[in-house]
This record gives C-alpha cells, structure tokens and sequence, in this order.
C-alpha cells in the first residue's frame, strides 16, 4: 500500500511507514478510494511505485482487480507484519464480496449431460461458481496472461480438465501462450475478409449437428479432398480451424463435456498432397489442437484414404500425445460400410453415404455462423501473453526448438 504514496518503492521499510500508513489508512477507511482512476487523480500513474501500469490495467471501471487484491499483489515483496497487517487493514475496509451463485453465467444443460458431467468430469452444480472465481483471480493476479475471464468460456477449461484446478492452469497458459507465437494462424481472423471466407467456404472443417444420443461425442468432420493448395496454405486452413473451434468451446456444452469424435476424409488426396506440410509448423499445429486445446478427442476415423497411407498415418500417431494414441484411430480405407458400424447413416452427410443431406448446407450454415461471431473472433487477436510479465515457467519452454528462447515469444502490450 506504501508503494502508492510519493516514497520511492526501493526506500527503506521506515519511509514508507509514518505518515504515509496514516495518511492511507485515512482514506482507506473514509472510503475515499476504490479505483485507479482515483489513484491517478490523486497520485498521477507515474507516482505509484512502479505499479501505476497495473493500476490502469486492473483497477479503472472495469473492476477486474478488487482492493485487496491489488494491495496484496503490491505487498508480495513485502515481509510478514507490515504485509498482514495493511491486507488485514484493506480487507477491513473493502471485504471480499461472496460467491454468488445467481451472479454465474452459465448456460443450463440438459439432464443426461448433468449425469455426464458428474460422473466423467467430477462436476459438482454448487462448487462451480467458486471454481470460476478461483480461476478468474488466477488469471488476473497471472501478470503475463491476457484472457477471458467469461464464466462459459472458463467453464469449458474446467470440465476439460475434469475441475482440476492445477490442470486448469496449465491449460490455459499453454492456451495463450502457443496462440502468442503463431501469429499466421491467430491474426487476421476476420471472416468477411475475403481470402478467410474464401478458405471458410472450402470447408475443411464441418462441424456436423447429429448425434445418435444426446451425450455421444460430437462429430466433427475434416474435408482433405476441399483444401486448394493452390488457393490457400495449411496455416489458413488451421486459422479457419480454431475460429471454428472458438465458437464450439462457448457454445456447445454436448462437444465439451461428450468430446469430439474426427471423421478425416481424404476424397481424391494423392499421398504427395499429404506430405506438402511442413513437418515443423505440424509439430506446433499439434501442440495447439491437443496440449492446448480444451476440445477433448475421443476417435480419428480415416475414410478414403490414399495409396501409401500408412506412413502418414505413423507421422500422425508420432505427433500425438500418449493419451490421444490410445484413443480409436481407425482406418476404413475406402469402405463406408466400415464407417457406418461407428456412425449410423443418421449422423452423416450424403457424401458419406449418410441421410443428413449434402455437406454442403453445413458449410454455409458455418460460414454464417462465423460471421455472426466476427467481433468474438476478432478479439482473440489482442489476447495471449507477455513472456516479459511471466513469473512462471513458460509451458512451452521444452519446445525451444520449434518456439526459439522466451525472448522471442510474442509481447503484448497490455492498456
């Protein structure tokens, strides 16, 4: 707290004691004080210590950071008495508010994924709304993570990890932390631009809308034969992906706590078409859709596949992670007969011998879709980290060869 008056933030203990504690206490308790902006008023950003960029950031009206959080953030080079005691005077006068249940926005679901999620992902109804706050003030006391804080979003971080807290954590900054460093994927995510629509309206990725049950994985399926080489490189095609992927973690409470089950249809793909990918950008592609996704994988079912296949197939299966490689993956070479003993012609399109219609409708249907949430999309652009901020260890820092030193990592500059 002494670090907000005029002292120097390197002066002895003793100076910053005396009439500065009296002077804060004051207007502490007189309740004079309650944001930055105030702070600024009073101070001028540059006068508090060294924290004036924090109190700017977390403490004008949005309200992201209470009080006493920011005192204790400011007081973590403190030592003992004099920290106890000025988080205890701020407690006193800005008490932490309580976990309101009513106040958690986050969608109903039906029963069956109620029991789902209970029984798969150690989902509890009543500890929900405390785990989001826990997860909320990690994330803003992080330093170096720029995130959503959204109780919908957060919540499908949460029962990706099955509600361990520390899984959570660690799923999260690898989230921001690798989208921070593949800027061709993360930036220019506008859908109406029009080389994304164009790539959008390839429909590589389609996500399909049926399920056989209720609380089946979701089908997802992934068009090889619809990517233009000509037209477009595979780090557009992964842009398109993830836009995708945004929207079914907020949206799509069945894929988050069911998982998604992958029909992989290489249609007319020679095995020279397969192979134009670079092996590096791969190796990152597949940290971003499997360390830091939190889209749960449950099968990989290949269809068509070409002469030769089994090669990629063993360059696929060494980029996975153990836990994906014991999930189903299957190849049904060119039998559909093969592929509806997993998923019924009910659940699939035309083109897979299915009864939903032509694939088609799905990709104008998502076409529009990412439309409708282009301001969403186009705000993951200014999210990530600041690798300068970072108190951790960076989750990324065994990849040296692919990502280079913590140096290199992208900087985001936070208002």
């Amino acid at each position: 707290l002494f670090c907000l008056s005029p002292v120097p933030i390197n002066a002895a203990p003793d100076a910053r004691v005396g009439r500065s504690f009296e002077k804060w206490r004051h207007l502490i308790l007189s309740d004079r004080i309650r944001t930055g902006r105030r702070l600024e008023r009073l101070y001028g950003a540059r006068t508090i210590g060294g924290f004036g960029s924090v109190s700017r950031r977390n403490l004008a009206s949005s309200g992201r950071y209470s009080f006493s959080e920011f005192v204790s953030r400011v007081l973590q080079t403190q030592s003992g008495e004099m920290s106890v005691k000025v988080d205890s005077l701020a407690n006193e006068a800005f008490p932490a508010p309580k976990v309101d249940t009513k106040m958690t926005v986050v969608r109903p679901i039906a029963e069956c994924l109620k029991r789902k999620a209970a029984d798969e992902l150690n989902e509890k109804e009543n500890t929900v709304a405390e785990e989001l706050e826990v997860i909320k003030t990690w994330m803003r006391q992080s330093g170096h993570i720029r995130g959503r804080l959204e109780d919908q979003f957060l919540l499908g971080f949460l029962r990706s990890c099955k509600h361990s807290m520390e899984r959570v954590k660690e799923k999260l900054d690898t989230y921001y932390t690798i989208r921070s460093v593949l800027p061709e994927v993360m930036r220019g995510r506008d859908p109406l631009d029009p080389f994304v629509r164009k790539v959008i309206r390839m429909g590589v990725t389609v996500p399909l809308p049926k399920t056989v049950h209720p609380d089946d994985p979701k089908i997802i399926l992934i068009r090889g034969d619809a990517f233009d080489g000509d037209v477009c490189d595979f780090p557009d095609i992964l842009k398109v992906f993830t836009m995708v992927g945004d929207i079914l973690l907020r949206d799509d409470d069945q894929m988050m706590i069911c998982g998604q089950a992958a029909i992989i249809d290489l249609g007319n793909s020679s095995s020279g078409h397969l192979f134009n990918f670079n092996l590096s950008f791969l190796r990152k592609a597949s940290i971003l859709n499997q360390q830091a996704s939190p889209l749960r994988q449950k099968g990989f079912h290949f269809i068509n596949t070409p002469k030769g296949f089994d090669i990629v197939l063993n360059i696929f299966k060494s980029l996975m992670t153990e836990k994906n490689r014991k999930r189903t993956i299957l190849s049904h070479g060119s039998s559909l007969e093969s592929l509806h003993k997993h998923f019924p012609k009910s659940v699939l399109p035309a083109e897979l011998g299915g009864e939903l219609g032509p694939v088609q409708q799905f990709v104008d249907e998502w076409e529009q879709r990412l439309i409708d949430n282009r301001t969403y999309l186009i705000e993951e652009e200014s999210l990530g980290v600041d690798e300068s901020r970072r108190r951790t260890t960076n989750p990324l820092a065994e990849e040296k060869d692919l990502f280079g030193t913590a140096g290199t990592f992208r900087k985001l500059e936070f208002d």
